[in-house]
């Protein structure tokens, strides 16, 4: 039987559409199913660091509400600064109206676009991969799992060990237009407050974006700090639009990517920065690379997809176990850290040069130049000190 594209790809986030984006404009067909009717509401801030713009493959300025040039830092819902830099550091969208956007661009390019279309069964062997969903059974020669935290597919081939998880509970708010208008470039970040977290206010073009990263186990600690933010940010609420909370995958080491002709990309296989919470430019840096080892098996330079996860692990794995160990230092000593971030025009330079992509979490460690050995020891003590804090604060706060 005829394949009914040459790539399957479950789940029509920007994993999935970069995937098939580049796929298309390489020749090779591409199905995309998702469970969802777009557009659709995701629980996210969808802040968009710089970065990322240099990555997707298009213009994505119809769908960016604000420029980001500056944060206004509390910790402690006290001690409130504000910084700001000459250029963007990060843009501001709405996650339905970017997957939309994104999954048109994908069906432009030629795939061939199912939503509102659950998987229900996975199979693969030597010769190719079955979809089934409710409406029929669908053969491809390769498979994709972009299908978020839940994912199904990394699940049905044994692709989901080794994360841990967190939590983003988000509420979307209208508030007056003088506040809009007076924040509209701004991100509130108010750190060190809720061990192993942080919350945020995200200016959007006729709302604000407010939420809460964490742990998962401190999920129900979650809503009193939401309020006490919120009061000490000082911004009226006229209207709460949606509240909702959504699983945040976090590798805690290398592991495998892929199965037979089977690859995860994106939430589904853990790409989420434990420091910031940021999963969109993991989701479309492992889109990107999806494609590419795809292409080049289809072009016969490589025999297998190992070298996809061999890439995960090289490329991207060593910056985002990073970051949960920098996460792990700053709930160590966050008041110092805000401190710094405060007064050290270095230290301010450097977090403007992360979110712009100049430089990445890698770079820290070599900071400390000749003291670099103790980095690891350093990092050991630091998450005993934040899972201490954690049930401390679990237990009294």
């Amino acid at each position: 039987m005829d394949p009914d594209a040459d790539v399957i790809i479950s789940g029509a986030g920007p994993a999935g559409t970069i995937a098939a984006w580049h796929l298309q404009k390489s020749g090779i067909r591409t199905l995309i199913f998702d469970k969802s009717s777009f557009p659709r509401y995701k629980v996210c801030g969808a802040g968009l660091t710089h970065k990322i713009l240099s990555v997707i493959p298009f213009d994505i300025s119809p769908v960016i509400h604000t420029t980001i040039r500056s944060f206004r830092f509390s910790s402690g819902f006290t001690d409130v600064f504000t910084r700001t830099s000459e250029f963007p550091l990060m843009y501001c969208t709405m996650r339905d109206e970017l997957d939309a956007f994104l999954l048109a661009k994908a069906e432009e390019a030629g795939a061939k676009i199912m939503t509102d279309e659950k998987v229900i069964e996975l199979k693969q062997d030597d010769k190719g991969v079955m979809v089934k969903t409710a409406k029929g059974e669908y053969r491809s020669m390769f498979l994709i799992g972009a299908d978020g935290a839940s994912s199904r597919v990394a699940r049905t081939f044994g692709l989901n060990s080794s994360i841990e998880w967190g939590i983003a509970w988000e509420a979307e708010v209208t508030s007056t237009p003088e506040m809009i208008q007076q924040y509209k470039d701004t991100v509130f970040l108010d750190w060190g407050t809720f061990p192993g977290g942080y919350a945020w206010i995200f200016p959007k073009k006729d709302h604000f974006s407010i939420g809460i990263g964490g742990p998962a186990h401190m999920a129900k600690k979650m809503p009193a700090y939401y309020e006490k933010f919120l009061v000490s940010a000082g911004i009226p609420v006229s209207e709460t639009i949606s509240n909702r909370s959504h699983p945040l995958p976090v590798r805690t080491r290398q592991a495998v990517f892929h199965s037979g002709r089977t690859l995860i990309a994106g939430d589904a296989a853990g790409l989420t920065d434990a420091l910031t919470g940021e999963g969109i430019f993991w989701a479309v840096k492992s889109g990107m690379m999806a494609a590419e080892v795809i292409r080049q098996r289809m072009d016969g330079e490589i025999s297998d997809l190992a070298l996809y996860s061999g890439r995960i692990n090289s490329e991207i794995l060593p910056k985002l176990l990073e970051a949960k160990n920098i996460g792990a230092l700053f709930n160590a000593i966050p008041l110092r850290i805000h401190h710094w971030v405060r007064d050290n025009e270095r230290v301010w330079r450097a977090f403007q040069k992360v979110l712009r992509g100049e430089r990445t979490f890698t770079d820290v460690p070599r900071a400390f130049g000749k003291w670099q050995p103790l980095w690891k020891p350093v990092c050991i003590l630091a998450y005993v000190i934040q899972r201490l804090k954690e049930k401390k604060y679990m237990n009294h706060a």
